[in-house]
């Protein structure tokens, strides 16, 4: 976080906010950790960092991974619902 960010938060909450107050005042219905992505907001995803149209052994892969929003909470890390896996849900366990 930034200085200007959290002078702003202090602008719009006031100086006598806690960091509690904030969380849950931001937070609001999302308190459903994200189980894809475990609360962080972003998911880490393998692709193939090898330029395509250059020829090749085949035999070359470059794999890398880059991280990008989670799908599932759009990058929040919390979601309104809880979500389960489909055997927990189903009645296995």
């Amino acid at each position: 976080m930034k200085v200007h960010e959290v002078i702003e938060l202090v602008e719009d909450y006031g100086a006598n906010t806690t960091l509690g107050d904030l969380a849950r005042s931001i937070q609001k219905e999302k308190i459903y950790k994200c189980p894809k992505c475990h609360g962080t907001g972003k998911v880490s995803v393998r692709y193939n960092a090898y330029p395509s149209g250059l020829p090749d052994s085949g035999f070359v892969e470059d794999w890398k991974y880059k991280d990008i929003e989670c799908d599932l909470c759009h990058g929040e890390g919390y979601t309104e619902h809880e979500y389960k896996p489909r055997m927990i849900q189903d009645g296995w366990e």
